[in-house]
This record gives structure tokens, C-alpha cells and sequence, in this order.
């Protein structure tokens, strides 16, 4: 309200004023207490109409001149001004771009995603490629199922120095506890040295009623890969070696699978792959019905006729069940893969690429 007194006051004592009414704009205008002398609020009633600014007057003004050019252009000529006024708001936009380039823009962005994306194109390209050459064949594709058993991590992972860092500054700072002014009294007696102690990981583990397990087993010193109660902080899997996919050199490292029979779901030929493969002594926990990657495979034609039919090659359907701690081992009695070992994500791939190439080791690396 008082804004739009003031402003009618100003209005009221520029209407005065060019009336002529000299002793009128003489009298003091009390805007703070909203008081205005009798003559000029006798004069409000004719209120000037608010002036546009130099801006507003020129852009109505070329609005004006432009409507009239408009109608003079012909329809050629109206294109070639809009496609030029276009092109300058872009520049324009390029131009602002430019000016708000910040140090951070010359560092690299998306690195990751870009290298991700390099491949995963590819790939795509290939796959939709082999549908193109099944169709025009006129050959199936047989449906196998395989299966990532994975073992969570027991412990959590090693900190980084930076955070051990962290952590210790603000177990410190805590010790302090919140700070009240003087004259409250809730502030207890001046600090002491000691009171801002913190106790070291080893001293906690010291106190502690019970010995910890070791982070790192006797299976990390001596390199058995065959057993769960290893690499601790990280993730495993169970990869075989066997020669069920029909390669022809012979047994490789690989993942359990098994051909999907007819009428079979999905998930059921995933438990039987494991079971076939290890024995049926795991207990797993599957998260989902839906597999979770999808590669292909064409067989080539080395391959024996038995083994490939009349398919033009394999759609690789990857499901990821989980380890239940409750108990379970690979059983090796009954086993029919050749060999089996729990390995980390970095030692899966460097087995793959070791017997089948970069491009295979990429593929196992982003999808576990």
C-alpha cells in the first residue's frame, strides 16, 4: 500500500505542477506517515498515465516499423529475414555459451559413459546385424539359459585414505559437543586435553570381549579359489570349466548353462544349469524372473553337425541369482563340470580374455 501511495503522490505533484499551481508544489509531501497536502489529494483525479521506458518505447517502435515492412515484403523476402533471425539468436546463444565456459569445462565429462557407449553401439549394430542374417536364412535361434551365482560381500571394503581422514576430523570435532553462550549456564566446565581423545581403531578393538576374524583369510595368502571364505570385501562368482557350449578347443571357463527345453521357463533352466553343473547343494535366491543381459552367438560351421542342427546360432539369456549364506557348497561329487572356482569380477574377465579375446572379456566385465 505504501508503494502505490507514493507513486499516485508523485503522479498527483506532476499534475500540479504542469498546471501551473506553483505554491501547491511548494508544500512538503510527507510519504513516511502517508499525509499529502489538501490541494494536491483534490488534484489526484487526474492521475498521469505511467511514461514507458526508453527500451519499451524503442522495441514498440520497431514492432511498428517492422509490421509495415512485413507487409511490403514479399513472401521470399519474409523467409530470408526469418531464416536470418534465426541464425543470429543462435549465434547469439553460441556467443553466451561461450562466455560462461568455466575452468571446470576443459576437464573431461563422461568418460566412462563414453568409453560404455563406444562399445555398447557396436554391439547393438552386430546383434541387429545376425537377426538380419537368421531371418533372411530362414534358420532359429536355439535358446540357451546361463547363470551368475553371486556371492555378496561378508565385510565392508577398505576405506580410502581421504576418508579415514574424514572420519577421523569428525569423530574429533564431536568431542566438542555444542557450545552455548555464557549467560545460559548450560555450558559445563572449561575443556580438558583429555576430554578430546579419540580412541584409535586399535584400542577399540583391544577393549572389545571377543577376538575379530581377520579381513584377510588364510585362502587370500595362499591363492585357493575353490573355497567361499575368500576376498572378503568384494564379490564372487562361480565360473566352470566345461565344454557344453561345443567350442572346439576344448573345455573352457565359462558360466553354468544349459540348453532351455520346451515348455521350460526361463528361471527353471537356470536352476537346472547350476544344479547339472555343481550338484544341487547351493542355496540360491533368485531376485527376479527376468534374466538380466542378452548376448548372441552364431555357430560356425566347424562345429559338429549334431551340435548345430538347423540353428543359425544361440541367444545367451544371463540371469544373476544370489548365494544364500545359510549354507550350501559346489558339490564335488557330484559335479559334472571339469573344474569350478569362486573369482572376482577381475579375474572372470581376465580368464575370458586370456582364452576368447578382448571383446568377450568386455562383455562379462560390464554385465557383472
Amino acid at each position: 500500500m505504501s508503494m502505490c501511495f507514493r507513486q499516485a503522490a508523485r503522479r498527483t505533484l506532476l499534475c500540479t505542477a504542469s498546471a501551473g499551481s506553483s505554491s501547491s508544489t511548494k508544500q512538503a509531501i510527507k510519504f513516511g506517515t502517508h499525509h499529502v497536502h489538501n490541494n494536491l489529494a483534490a488534484a489526484s483525479t487526474t492521475i498521469l498515465q505511467r511514461e514507458f521506458s526508453a527500451a519499451a518505447k524503442k522495441k514498440q517502435a520497431n514492432n511498428g516499423n517492422n509490421n509495415n515492412k512485413a507487409k511490403e515484403l514479399t513472401y521470399q523476402e519474409r523467409k530470408e529475414a526469418e531464416k536470418k533471425l534465426r541464425r543470429e539468436t543462435y549465434e547469439q546463444k553460441q556467443t553466451r555459451l561461450e562466455r560462461l565456459k568455466t575452468r571446470r569445462d576443459h576437464s573431461p565429462k563422461d568418460v566412462k559413459r563414453t568409453l560404455f557407449r563406444s562399445w555398447w553401439d557396436k554391439e547393438m549394430m552386430y546383434h541387429n546385424k545376425l537377426q538380419r542374417m537368421a531371418k533372411k536364412e530362414g534358420k532359429p535361434w536355439r535358446v540357451r539359459v546361463a547363470v551368475m551365482v553371486e556371492r555378496l560381500p561378508v565385510v565392508t571394503p577398505d576405506e580410502e585414505e581421504w576418508e579415514q581422514d574424514y572420519n577421523d576430523l569428525r569423530d574429533f570435532l564431536e568431542t566438542f559437543g555444542k557450545e552455548y553462550p555464557a549467560e545460559t549456564g548450560f555450558m559445563f566446565a572449561p575443556d580438558k586435553s583429555e576430554d578430546h581423545v579419540v580412541e584409535s581403531d586399535e584400542d577399540m578393538i583391544a577393549g572389545l570381549p571377543f577376538t575379530p576374524a581377520p579381513r584377510e583369510t588364510e585362502a587370500d595368502a595362499s591363492g585357493d579359489v575353490k573355497t567361499l571364505d575368500r576376498q572378503l570385501k568384494t564379490r564372487l562368482y562361480l565360473t566352470i570349466k566345461s565344454d557344453t557350449e561345443g567350442n572346439l578347443s576344448g573345455p573352457r571357463w565359462t558360466l553354468p548353462s544349459t540348453i532351455a527345453e520346451t515348455n521350460e521357463s526361463l528361471l527353471a533352466a537356470a536352476e537346472r544349469a547350476v544344479s547339472d553343473s555343481v550338484g544341487s547343494d547351493l542355496k540360491l535366491w533368485c531376485p527376479s524372473n527376468a534374466p538380466m543381459a542378452l548376448n548372441m552367438r552364431v555357430y560356425n560351421d566347424k562345429l559338429p553337425e549334431s551340435f548345430r542342427e538347423n540353428y543359425f546360432g544361440e541367444k545367451i539369456f544371463y540371469y544373476r541369482v544370489q548365494y544364500d549364506n545359510t549354507g550350501g557348497d559346489v558339490d564335488e561329487a557330484a559335479m559334472k563340470a571339469d573344474d569350478y572356482a569362486w573369482l572376482t569380477r577381475e579375474e572372470v574377465v581376465d580368464r575370458i580374455e586370456e582364452e576368447r579375446g578382448k571383446h568377450q572379456a568386455k562383455f562379462f566385465h560390464y554385465m557383472l
